[in-house]
């Protein structure tokens, strides 16, 4: 789990065992950076988290940043975390919005790991929804709120080069927007086939951004 690729600059490796960096690694510029000595500055390309259980579940308080209500019945939230915090989360994954009386709502991060100056939730209204018309109707920028996460086993498998199919319908659009924005950032080149319904075109509320990404 230690194991990156020096890019740039000098290391000693130090004491290693080789079924954990075999000369095939190393002649690739691989290393084992949990005891591996920096000579010079160094540029390095780490391994990325692959899996849930590497994740540490916090609970955590943040802020609204803003709330965009991109059409009538779904707004874009952002929220803001302590300037000390930053959640680490897999592409996919999802957070408890942990209410004042105790109840928990589930929303998917839509932004990708790496696009985390503000977590990014997409909302629905629902009539007979007590927090979604509490977002709708009371909140407003720079409330607090509580949340923990991150939860959930939908991510990207990264260790596959099969072609993968989305199928979602409504603010389902948002984990997948997360784990999409996140290959392009890694100029993945496995094929995807996106499915995205709605009752109406209306219903598809970042109809645009998909059309972007299918261009």
């Amino acid at each position: 789990s230690c194991k990156g690729t020096v890019l740039q600059g000098e290391i000693q490796q130090g004491a290693y065992q080789e079924n954990a960096l075999s000369i095939s690694d190393r002649n690739a510029g691989m290393a084992l950076l949990c005891c591996a000595k920096p000579l010079t500055d160094v540029k390095i390309a780490c391994q990325t988290l692959a899996m849930a259980k590497d994740i540490q579940v916090k609970t955590l308080p943040c802020r609204v940043e803003s709330l965009e209500k991109v059409v009538d019945d779904v707004i874009v939230m952002s929220l803001k975390l302590p300037t000390n915090e930053r959640l680490q989360f897999l592409a996919g994954q999802y957070i408890d919005i942990l209410t004042k009386d105790g109840k928990r709502r589930s929303y998917s991060l839509a932004n990708a790991p790496h696009d985390d100056a503000f977590l990014q939730l997409h909302l629905r209204y629902q009539a007979n929804g007590e927090f979604s018309r509490y977002v709708f109707e009371t909140l407003k920028p720079r409330d607090i709120l509580r949340f923990q996460g991150p939860l959930g086993t939908f991510f990207l498998r990264e260790d596959s080069d099969k072609p993968i199919i989305f199928i979602a319908s409504g603010t389902g659009f948002a984990p997948v927007k997360s784990i999409l924005e996140h290959m392009f950032q890694q100029h993945s080149d496995r094929q995807i086939v996106f499915y995205w319904g709605g009752r109406t075109l209306r219903d598809l509320y970042m109809l645009p951004l998909a059309q972007e990404w299918q261009n």
